[in-house]
């Protein structure tokens, strides 16, 4: 561990350090700028050059030609990194593929279906495209584009059955995140690891809180999208309170948000977020603090908290502030602990979800490489994502802890994908705004999952 960190200074630079590795390595949509492939990114060169071999396999070892354009959300480093990942293809088989991030994705899709002229790959953080299009005529099933057989032999069935309608395949998840509780390994005396229970955990916390230190970290601050972290650890509660029956309703429409499973949620949440006694900086300080510095109070003197639910991302963000970091020794994980025993080994999930607007040769290809694990080793290797496809290799993974997120994401856990991966945005946003009013003013609740209802009820 650095000298900077092991010396704990004072907790502002600190902040700043997390704050701006958080700004490169978390930021999103950009303006809409439009790039190609090309990429300052190394990655690792037999990693890269097997995928050169795919794709030229993919290509039958032609000059295929042509543009492919594609719109996301990724923006900053994470594009770089992830066109990094699409170099090999556009090398073996001379496409150029055009690269949009932006938030507007969903509008800009629908502008480009009724003009005649659609985008031809879309690249969604959750599968309301799948849902608005699938059957539509507009987007291509890939049970056809890559073959059914190729896609079971690489993805696990939950990848699949989320993006399957009427045996139709609309969607491929190229990128997963999952949630966990994180901690600086060097100094937590708490209990972890895979059996750890709710309860044991709450034992811990309650202890801390009463010695007055606050045990959680939090940053809830994103814009519009305020709110999205506390939602993610809300609906990971449901998940384990609940389970993936319920989860897995909730997301289709069949099942209410104003329900007693997801009040019950968020009264756990609640105790979370109850005051500077529980969550450092207490409900003001955690819906203005930014999620990529609230990590940092793990690193103070005195250590301002000690846990942080986030995503599989935190690990890329933490360890880039500082390389003295070391994974596992001064940063670890549990995963959400366990507090109904049945739902114990349940992971929910989000992530990115990948379709076809076109059937073009070129397209049909990059869609193929897309589900290769030769794709997927690359985009573990960048140290930002977890890759979906079952045969990864963990040692593509830059360091031990992602290695570790993989294997027990894709090898170890039955996975359901959180409802707000899976609702239209409309929805998603509405949740979100449930989070962030009800941890300044609880009584919110009512109004706002009737409001997420209604969003769902509109979208259906």
């Amino acid at each position: 561990m650095s000298s900077f960190f092991r010396s704990r200074r004072a907790a502002v630079p600190v902040i700043a350090a997390f704050a701006a590795t958080a700004l490169l390595l978390t930021a999103c949509a950009d303006t809409g700028e439009e790039t190609s492939s090309s990429s300052s990114a190394i990655l690792p060169a037999a990693l890269t050059d097997a995928a050169l071999a795919k794709a030229t396999e993919i290509a039958g070892d032609a000059d295929l030609g042509g543009t492919v354009t594609m719109i996301g959300t990724l923006g900053g480093g994470e594009r770089e990194r992830y066109l990094a990942t699409l170099a090999p293809f556009e090398e073996a088989t001379g496409v150029t593929i055009e690269y949009t991030g932006t938030e507007d994705y969903e509008a800009l899709i629908q502008s480009g279906i009724e003009s005649g002229n659609p985008i031809d790959i879309a690249q969604a953080g959750n599968t309301g495209i799948v849902s608005k299009y699938a059957g539509s005529g507009d987007i291509f099933d890939l049970n056809e584009l890559v073959g059914a057989d190729e896609l079971a032999a690489n993805f696990a069935p939950s990848f699949l059955e989320s993006t399957t309608t009427d045996g139709a395949n609309y969607g491929l998840w190229t990128m997963a995140d999952n949630y966990e509780i994180w901690y600086n390994a060097a100094d937590y005396d708490g209990p972890s690891g895979t059996e750890t229970t709710w309860s044991e955990l709450t034992d811990w916390t309650t202890a801390q809180s009463e010695a007055g230190i606050a045990p959680w970290c939090m940053g809830l601050s994103a814009g519009p999208s305020t709110g999205w972290p506390g939602a993610y650890f809300v609906l990971n509660i449901l998940l384990k309170q609940a389970g993936p029956d319920f989860v897995t309703a909730l997301g289709k429409g069949e099942a209410s948000w104003d329900s007693p499973e997801v009040r019950a949620a968020f009264d756990t949440f609640g105790e979370v977020v109850a005051s500077d006694a529980t969550v450092f900086g207490g409900p003001d300080g955690v819906i203005t603090t930014d999620p990529g510095a609230a990590g940092t109070g793990m690193y103070t003197d005195p250590q301002q908290c000690s846990l942080m639910h986030w995503g599989t991302f935190t690990a890329s963000i933490i360890l880039a502030s500082d390389p003295g970091i070391e994974p596992i020794t001064d940063l670890d994980f549990m995963p959400m602990p366990s507090i109904d025993p049945a739902y114990a080994n349940v992971q929910g999930y989000g992530g990115t979800v990948v379709s076809a607007f076109s059937d073009r040769p070129e397209v049909v290809a990059l869609v193929k490489y897309l589900a290769s694990v030769e794709s997927s080793n690359l985009i573990a290797s960048t140290g930002n994502w977890t890759g979906t496809n079952s045969n990864i290799d963990s040692s593509a993974y830059p360091n031990e802890i992602l290695a570790k997120v993989s294997t027990e994401l894709l090898n170890g856990s039955d996975l359901v994908p959180f409802p707000i991966a899976v609702t239209p945005s409309t929805v998603t946003s509405a949740v979100y705004k449930s989070v962030a009013e009800f941890v300044q003013d609880p009584s919110s609740l009512d109004k706002n999952l009737a409001a997420a209802d209604a969003a769902q009820t509109a979208a259906n």
